[in-house]
């Protein structure tokens, strides 16, 4: 670009053979740094995982995403905790508290939204680290396994945005698997009251309100360039792009509203496939809201198997942890998910012992049965 505009003013003092150079070398170099970063992502997936007992389920997990069952995979916050963005109920950098549930309710939004937004929403969940936040090789991990089968599906308890942001030039997880549950960072509805919380005539209808949302850019002007800027206070909370009366505010979902809320949470589909999986994958979840409570009670019901990647083992509380506990690969997930996109994406699979071998199926210690667990 500076190349193109030094010859335009007729400033160029260089050599244009020099810069030709020197845009070739950039160029090498970008293509460099993304063959890199896929040798890295090769060789963290070919190396067998260190725990016998997590190799062995990983590779049961591998055989049924080759078999193309439906397996549907439920993310929490512990798969981006790596990206920067602190966990809300465990670890030491977790964000939870009573001030969280305080305030992430409808209720302290309408009583003060401007408040709301300054003191609770943008500094908790619009901080220039979120905003710069990228995917891990846990989240690159589960979009090259949905890009590849169309049966694997991501539920994600997340509103980071980083299972669609885009991975190599390419989307996330493409749009039909995924489900973002609890809403997205940076989109926005109509609240259907006004600064003061008052509703209004004039606000959208209500079916609009909970079918429409607006990205940042379709804000209107004078909300737009404020709303870019973390480190300023907004004066005046964002308005409805629509209606211009009423409150623009996140689509999240809030701890006093229900799945059904807001279209974009499409509480219909993730339903609709926890009654068609063939198995079930919580990633960094600590099993706390419904939906996790809801998969594990489904899992239970239609007898299938469920597995946990996680640092920590399920609480003794949850339904079906005495069996969870069994099924947890145990550790960090952008070690494990990298393993298992690997042998998923290199099938036949390869033999534990050796990977030139032509023999394909599990590990010697894991089970090649298909049919489902026991309780």
């Amino acid at each position: 670009r500076d190349r193109e505009e030094d010859v335009v003013d007729g400033s160029s003092t260089t050599d244009d053979d020099d810069d030709d150079d020197d845009d070739d070398d950039s160029s090498r170099s970008e293509d460099e740094e993304a063959a890199a970063a896929l040798v890295l992502e090769e060789e963290l997936g070919s190396t067998p995982l260190t725990s016998e007992r997590n190799e062995e389920l990983v590779w049961e997990l591998a055989e049924m995403i080759l078999r193309e069952k439906c397996v549907v995979f439920i993310t929490g916050a512990g798969i981006s905790t790596s990206a920067g963005i602190p966990a809300f109920r465990t670890g030491g950098d977790a964000v939870w508290s009573e001030f969280v549930t305080a305030m992430g309710t409808r209720k302290a939004m309408r009583k003060d939204v401007l408040k709301w937004y300054n003191e609770f929403w943008r500094p908790t969940f619009e901080s220039a680290t979120i905003r710069s936040a990228a995917p891990t090789p846990a989240h690159e991990a589960l979009a090259k396994i949905a890009r590849r089968y169309p049966r694997a599906r991501v539920v994600t308890q997340n509103v980071d945005g980083l299972h669609c942001a885009a991975i190599h030039g390419e989307r996330g997880i493409p749009d039909p698997q995924l489900v973002e549950a609890h809403g997205r960072c940076g989109i926005f509805r109509c609240a259907g009251f006004d600064a003061a919380g008052k509703h209004g005539c004039e606000r959208c209808a209500e079916d609009k309100a909970r079918d429409t949302w607006y990205e940042v850019d379709e804000l209107l002007d004078e909300d737009r360039e404020v709303w870019k800027q973390t480190s300023s206070l907004l004066k005046a909370a964002p308005k409805c792009p629509s209606c211009k009366i009423a409150c623009a505010v996140p689509v999240a979902l809030l701890f006093d509203e229900i799945y059904d809320a807001h279209f974009f949470f499409e509480a219909d589909a993730w339903d609709a496939w926890l009654d068609d999986m063939d198995a079930v994958v919580f990633v960094g979840t600590s099993f706390a809201v419904e939906l996790t409570r809801e998969a594990l009670r489904r899992s239970r019901h239609r007898n299938v198997p469920a597995f946990d990647v996680n640092v920590n083992l399920a609480p003794l509380n949850v339904v079906r942890s005495d069996y969870l506990r069994t099924h947890t690969l145990q550790g960090d997930c952008q070690g494990i998910l990298p393993r298992l996109a690997f042998l998923c994406t290199h099938a036949p699979l390869p033999t534990p012992s050796s990977h030139d071998s032509a023999a394909v199926g599990p590990p010697p210690y894991a089970s090649s049965s298909s049919s489902a667990p026991p309780q």
